[in-house]
């Protein structure tokens, strides 16, 4: 299943086939920036539809849930991501050298 504007993590590489570094904490902080920002978005979609759904201008009421529920398991979604995150930490917090 693909999931829409998610692209899996790869490795890159330099054209002969040997793994090249990568600035992973930059690129996982330009794609969590960009998770963030879509999540924001469907937030914004959100609330732009129901306030065309109370003056009455929106057609079709199901487009308004449907957006509402979009928005809502995204957001629910990067709340249970940063409990996790915040518990990796805590977790390696804990840890003896």
């Amino acid at each position: 299943m693909k999931i829409e504007g998610i692209q899996p993590l790869s490795l890159k590489t330099d054209g002969l086939g040997t793994e090249k570094k990568t600035k992973f904490p930059g690129d996982f902080q330009e794609m969590l920036k960009g998770y963030l920002e879509e999540v924001n978005k469907l937030q914004l979609k959100s609330e732009d539809m129901d306030r065309q759904l109370a003056a009455g201008t929106l057609e079709n009421i199901h487009e308004a849930t449907i957006a509402a529920e979009k928005a809502a398991l995204a957001l629910e979604l990067t709340i249970q991501i940063r409990n996790k995150v915040v518990e990796a930490y805590q977790e390696i917090m804990r840890m003896s050298i």
